[in-house]
């Protein structure tokens, strides 16, 4: 899987790298927000690593632009930032990062992280290839099931973060949840 590792401080781009390559990843560095866009569409990486503050444009702008061109489907997101607060994660969230990691980072959460966002992108090319046989209400359904199932895994089955993540009541996520047999407890996402 490829990696693309964007932070102005080259430290922390070295170390990343090293890490990264040590765990079988192939990984490329970037240090000015105004290439990432050019960088993520000549590499394709599956994983983009994102500091907030960049010289050229901020990554929460390459977040942005990155969302409006459907980038983010394709690649998992994780920012990074040492002057993150609770309002700027939700809104990286929100414009389709996978994950948010405050500095310094910390080796355990960093990876944690790195391996959920491996898992992602194996599982996005595993359902691609499911939904392509169905006819399209199964497979909107289908999709809708396996959706909300990924989100109560990402948000670690807590029903108030993920309603809030796809934006919808709480009531309606229960109403879901019956609708496609979704046992929450049952299936360790409590």
């Amino acid at each position: 899987m490829r990696v693309l590792v964007v932070d102005d401080e080259r430290t922390i781009r070295e170390t990343l790298k090293e890490i990264l390559e040590d765990e079988g990843f192939e990984v490329f560095t970037e240090e000015l927000g105004s290439r990432v866009l050019e960088r993520v569409r000549e590499l394709s990486p599956d994983i983009l690593i994102l500091d907030l503050f960049l010289p050229g444009i901020s990554g929460t702008e390459v977040l942005r632009k990155m969302n409006e061109e459907g980038l983010t489907d394709r690649v998992s997101v994780i920012i990074v930032s040492g002057h993150g607060t609770v309002e700027t994660a939700v809104r990286a969230m929100k414009l389709g990062a996978f994950d948010f990691i405050e500095k310094p980072i910390k080796y355990e959460k960093f990876f944690n992280a790195i391996q959920s966002a491996v898992s992602r992108r194996k599982q996005e090319k595993t359902l691609n290839k499911d939904y392509s046989n169905l006819p399209l209400r199964q497979a909107k359904e289908k999709f809708e099931r396996d959706y909300i199932v990924s989100l109560l895994k990402r948000f670690n089955g807590d029903l108030k973060k993920t309603a809030s993540f796809m934006e919808i009541d709480i009531s309606n996520l229960y109403r879901k949840l019956n609708k496609y047999g979704i046992d929450h407890e049952e299936n360790g996402l409590d």
